[in-house]
């Protein structure tokens, strides 16, 4: 994925993990979830539907805990057997071209059952949508705008 940067977002992470050490990190994970729907709505709103598992995959969870970062929440599509672990192709492409196995053969299959082995394959790229990124774009201000907020009413009561 590409790097960008959100204006004030050090400062107020650092703040975050400030509050995380002072008030505990289910405090803190409570008002990163409050910034969360307007990405979810966003993203849902934009991933292409053939089969609709991506979308029903879009999911927001809690992220690893690393002391260097404090708490975190993810918002995106689940991998794994019940999620969408095609998902990083539909947001970012992939590059078309023709492919040498390094070692062995490819397995291809052939129409009407069956597997061959060759050397090379031809394949078509694909374009990403780059539903991700634009969902994180069009909602970052809203986001940090209920994050804000949130903080302001803990921090005044």
């Amino acid at each position: 994925m590409s790097d960008f940067y959100i204006e004030g977002a050090e400062e107020l992470s650092q703040r975050l993990l400030k509050l995380a050490q002072g008030l505990g990190r289910k405090e803190a994970v409570r008002i990163l979830r409050k910034g969360a729907p307007p990405v979810k709505r966003e993203m849902k709103k934009l991933v292409p539907q053939r089969t609709g598992r991506l979308h029903k995959s879009i999911a927001t969870r809690r992220g690893k805990k690393r002391r260097d970062l404090g708490e975190t929440i993810i918002i995106g599509p689940r991998g794994g057997k019940n999620g969408a672990p095609y998902a990083h192709i539909v947001e970012l492409g992939s590059r078309g071209g023709k492919y040498t196995a390094k070692r062995g053969a490819f397995s291809v299959y052939v129409q009407g059952g069956g597997n061959i082995r060759v050397k090379e394959i031809q394949r078509k790229g694909v374009r990403g949508v780059g539903f991700i990124q634009r969902a994180f774009e069009n909602t970052k201000s809203e986001v940090e705008q209920r994050i804000a907020k949130e903080i302001k009413n803990l921090v005044e009561s």
